[in-house]
């Protein structure tokens, strides 16, 4: 019998959250903290590299998706009832809500602005929350092809599936936009959504996920090749980003692939090595969806509030920008999932029962669910 929670991916999905809310503080805050201080060019560099290193993060969150249902269903020839129906309602109803709130400053130029904003982000995906699409065509294909991917030869579909997501990103990593409506757009961000640029990610996590303990003995065995891989993986990447043979700012670089995989076997090595997953990384686990959709609308609410008190707190501005933007996206979410509709604001998280006191005894209860899984 498989265990029902493995505490690494708890750990990988944690540290792939905070990577993204890192990623974005970076970014953020460089351009808030040099507009003030006008950063030395080394810095800038620097933030820049750290930056592009953590990349990673958006295609670790298709990993782990892939990973779940490769390892959960497993044992299972046919989808239960309702696996669509719950994902619906704790993963694609928030996404939708945030659709509307992210689009809430065009209301300020107008109703036709703000109405066109909230149907682009809703339909293609067009802010941070762009993943929760791309999960949702993978849940689709899990739902059309489990079977035909249960009796596939995995080497194979790993191998098919490594040359159409090169081939789709070389496209929009080494080429112009052709002449034909909104192609610009299409070259600049809209290929981000379709699945084929994602692929990979999805059929190696399925199969790593199904055969989860020879992929742990795999690690252990050439554990020096593990440890030094992201390391030789992020000097190609930098070597790449730095030289200009590749200047795309974005996870959607052939080069993050290799990055990626390389970055997700080190944190599962390292997290096998813990006797226990710290309680920090645990809550940030279980948190890691609605984090993922309000980090960004606190990072500008802090910025903007420090645009206007002309506060200035120099490169620290980015660890506040991170710590601030992680600490109320967590509280919102715990407040918010006090209440039955929270749920369906910030995605879905257990929290303890109040205590009942039932003579002299107290009853305390708690569910297990994850919505992430």
């Amino acid at each position: 019998m498989r265990k029902k929670h493995i505490n690494e991916i708890s750990f990988l999905r944690s540290i792939a959250c905070l990577s993204i809310v890192l990623l974005h503080s970076i970014a953020w805050g460089m351009e808030y903290v040099g507009f003030l201080l006008n950063l030395p060019e080394y810095s800038e560099v620097i933030l820049d590299s750290i930056n592009v290193f953590l990349y990673y993060g958006t295609p670790t969150f298709i990993f782990i998706t892939a990973f779940i249902l490769g390892y959960s269903y497993k044992e299972k020839t046919s989808i239960p009832n309702g696996f669509l129906t719950k994902r619906l309602k704790f993963i694609l109803i928030p996404y939708v809500f945030m659709a509307f709130l992210y689009a809430s400053p065009y209301a300020l130029v107008s109703l036709e602005q703000y109405t066109m904003k909230v149907l682009l982000n809703i339909f293609i995906g067009d802010f941070h929350a762009y993943f929760v699409l791309i999960i949702f065509q993978f849940y689709l294909l899990f739902v059309l092809c489990k079977k035909w991917l249960d009796r596939a030869h995995p080497s194979k579909v790993i191998i098919y599936s490594l040359f159409i997501n090169v081939a789709y990103l070389c496209i929009f990593n080494f080429t112009n936009p052709i002449n034909f409506i909104f192609s610009d757009y299409v070259w600049e961000r809209f290929y981000w959504i379709p699945f084929p640029g994602w692929i990979f990610y999805f059929s190696i996590a399925y199969y790593v996920g199904q055969n989860y303990e020879a992929f742990i003995r795999y690690i252990q065995k050439y554990k020096a090749i593990v440890i030094a891989a992201p390391f030789v993986t992020g000097i190609v990447l930098l070597y790449f980003y730095h030289s200009g043979l590749l200047t795309i700012h974005s996870s959607k670089r052939i080069d993050i692939l290799f990055h990626t995989l390389s970055v997700i076997a080190f944190i599962i090595y390292f997290a096998m090595k813990m006797k226990a997953i710290p309680s920090f990384f645990m809550m940030v686990n279980k948190y890691s969806y609605g984090i993922y959709l309000l980090h960004t609308s606190y990072i500008s609410i802090f910025i903007v509030f420090f645009t206007i008190l002309s506060v200035n707190f120099g490169i620290f501005t980015i660890l506040i920008l991170f710590v601030a933007s992680t600490t109320f996206s967590i509280l919102t979410i715990y407040y918010l999932n006090r209440f039955a509709i929270g749920k369906y604001i910030v995605g879905k998280v257990d929290l303890p029962k109040r205590v009942k006191k039932v003579g002299s005894e107290a009853v305390f209860a708690s569910n297990n669910h994850h919505t992430n899984s």
